[in-house]
């Protein structure tokens, strides 16, 4: 039986590849045998983390970046141009870029609010528009949406409800698309993950912080990156081939507590 989870061969776009959850769900993809490209704003230290990447002895392919800011369609369109001319395609699409900015409803900043959703949500409408447009032309991809478990709980914490909203319109948008096109073989799916602290926000978050997060989750701990690897993976080849639309919550087991 063919291996399901084999990559090889497939391009893999990953944007907001530049550091946490980016980084970790574009490892999880190279060391599977795609050709991952990360994007984000920042080239220099993008390209630091892709020269990393390639170092990983588990990593098949060199991993390569590109500069393109998300919210702005005339960067997408430019990346994506160049990504297919450079590339020859894209098969696998994965928006892990986002926002969060804490701010009393009372007192929320406008300007505020309207970054929440063009990094949140705006960004992800024009990434899956210009590199779904390839994969409408060869019927098959994949497109993976970074939710929240916030997207369809809510938090118990104040401050948090533009943030809420932005990862609520993420999954719906993620339903919808995958409604759409369906009929051009494109499976979107999105994983929601509760808290995720890189090694050191651990260490150096006070020790009632991190205990109040961990006691979130019935599997006694707060994620890394790396926990989302396997659900990334998973998404990205042949064994989702029936798998759409559908809002994946790898939260420890938060989403399961009254």
């Amino acid at each position: 039986m063919a291996d399901l989870f084999n990559l090889d061969g497939k391009v893999a776009v990953v944007v907001g590849g530049g550091g946490g959850i980016g980084k970790g769900l574009a490892l999880g993809l190279a060391r599977y045998g795609a050709n991952v490209v990360l994007c984000s704003r920042n080239l220099e230290k993008l390209q630091v983390v892709a020269d990393e990447m390639s170092a990983d002895p588990e990593v098949k392919n060199p991993v390569k970046a590109y500069q393109m800011d998300a919210t702005d369609e005339a960067s997408v369109k430019a990346a994506c141009e160049k990504i297919v001319a450079e590339m020859g395609t894209v098969d696998i699409l994965v928006n892990s870029q986002g926002l969060n900015i804490k701010e009393p409803f009372d007192s929320i900043i406008t300007d505020n609010w309207d970054s929440l959703f063009a990094q949140n949500v705006r960004s992800l409408m024009l990434t899956c528009r210009e590199f779904g447009k390839v994969m409408m032309a060869k019927n098959k991809g994949k497109i993976i949406n970074i939710g929240s478990v916030a997207g369809d709980r809510g938090v118990p914490l104040a401050g948090n409800v533009g943030y809420c909203a932005s990862k609520s319109a993420v999954h719906n948008f993620t339903r919808m698309l995958a409604f759409e096109w369906a009929k051009y073989n494109i499976n979107v799916n999105a994983i929601g993950p509760s808290v995720i602290f890189t090694p050191g926000m651990k260490a150096a978050l006070p020790p009632e912080v991190l205990a109040g997060a961990t006691a979130l989750h019935p599997l006694g701990r707060v994620a890394d990156a790396e926990d989302l690897m396997g659900t990334v993976v998973y998404m990205a080849s042949a064994a989702s081939d029936f798998l759409t639309g559908q809002i994946v919550l790898v939260d420890g087991g938060r989403s399961c507590k009254a």
